[in-house]
């Protein structure tokens, strides 16, 4: 009769026996965002990533195509028929014509849900100071000249003065006038120009309206309102509502500075989480004062956003504090090796 005996585990062996690092860590690295509400913190899980694919001929032509209707403004149904009367010929029948419009209008509708997504993430993780508006004036610019020039002036401030910004352009429904609409952060005491209150007739409202107006933008551009904005107006208000409807509508690029991170990286602590919860994969609800916005996110640096990089940097330090916690105790210290150093030793 074989008597069989029960496999050694961690918690059966001695405390003399247990090497210190091998016990399930109190800390571990998190990918965490903002959600509007909290912040969220998600455990790093490593996985392969996906390379992408390259376009076929047919589906650069079904994006260009697709820009057209909805800069056209078609509906829904309209779209699909405008989409099929200029694809079938790609393909051997009416089906697959079908098939390929249906697929290719739900990639569209998943890269749109990333975008909100992302613009949302960002707005909450970040801090901004005004919300913007400036009007294209046909007396001082064309339209490109418009669209250069206003983003060249903003990625200069950006580069000199440490602004922030990430916005879109956008046409009036009534009028069909360009606009740029964007959240903005200014560091105390780099704001350019004077702002003065005015007050000016909006023709959506149909009435007056009081207005921010900074001088200088008004001597380059034309017409604009900086309007200051806090972080609980940002979350409660509209304001990314109003800004996340031109970016369904329209299509139109967002644009942003750099040094806007949608997440971070950072080693959290269970003492820093307030509760767990499943929304798909396992996520931690963090306490509000565990991300400092001066220390974490305004100076973010590459390691931050990179868990590659992050592991990497960590990895020495973690190494030599091992060893140091095994002396303490009196143990060796039992390093993983890789599978090339084994086979050579």
């Amino acid at each position: 009769m074989t008597v069989t005996t029960p496999r050694p585990t961690l918690e059966l062996l001695p405390d003399s026996f247990k090497i210190p690092f091998f016990d399930e860590p109190k800390k571990q690295f998190c990918k965490v965002y903002n959600d509007g509400g909290h912040y969220i913190a998600v455990p790093h899980i490593p996985q392969r990533v996906p390379k992408k694919k390259a376009k076929e001929e047919v589906q650069e032509i079904f994006d260009s195509l697709y820009a057209m209707a909805i800069k056209d403004g078609k509906n829904e149904h309209e779209t699909k028929d405008f989409l099929f009367d200029n694809l079938c010929a790609f393909f051997e029948n009416d089906e697959q014509t079908e098939i390929f419009i249906k697929e290719q209008i739900k990639r569209k509708a998943f890269n749109l849900y990333q975008r909100k997504k992302r613009f949302k993430r960002k707005a909450y993780l970040n801090a901004w100071t005004h919300f913007i508006t400036i009007t294209y004036s046909d007396k001082m610019l064309n339209e490109e000249d418009f669209r250069k020039k206003l983003r060249k002036c903003l990625c200069n401030f950006h580069t000199r003065r440490g602004w922030r910004y990430m916005g879109v352009f956008e046409r009036a429904p009534e009028t069909g006038r360009l606009h740029f609409h964007a959240l903005l952060y200014v560091p105390a005491g780099e704001m350019i120009g004077e702002l003065t209150e005015k007050q000016d007739y909006s023709t959506r409202q149909h009435k007056m309206q009081k207005t921010i107006e900074n001088s200088f933008f008004a001597e380059k551009f034309g017409r604009n309102d900086f309007k200051e904005i806090t972080q609980g107006e940002l979350r409660k208000g509209n304001t990314l509502a109003y800004l996340l409807k031109y970016i369904q509508k329209t299509g139109e690029r967002i644009v942003y500075s750099r040094n806007i991170p949608e997440y971070i990286y950072k080693e959290i602590d269970k003492k820093d989480i307030a509760s767990e919860m499943q929304d798909f994969v396992l996520k931690y609800v963090l306490f509000d004062d565990v991300i400092d916005w001066e220390k974490d996110v305004a100076h973010v640096t590459y390691e931050q956003i990179d868990i590659f990089a992050l592991l990497r940097k960590t990895a020495p330090k973690e190494k030599k504090q091992r060893r140091k916690t095994a002396q303490k105790q009196g143990g060796l210290a039992v390093l993983p090796v890789s599978p090339l150093r084994s086979c050579r030793a």
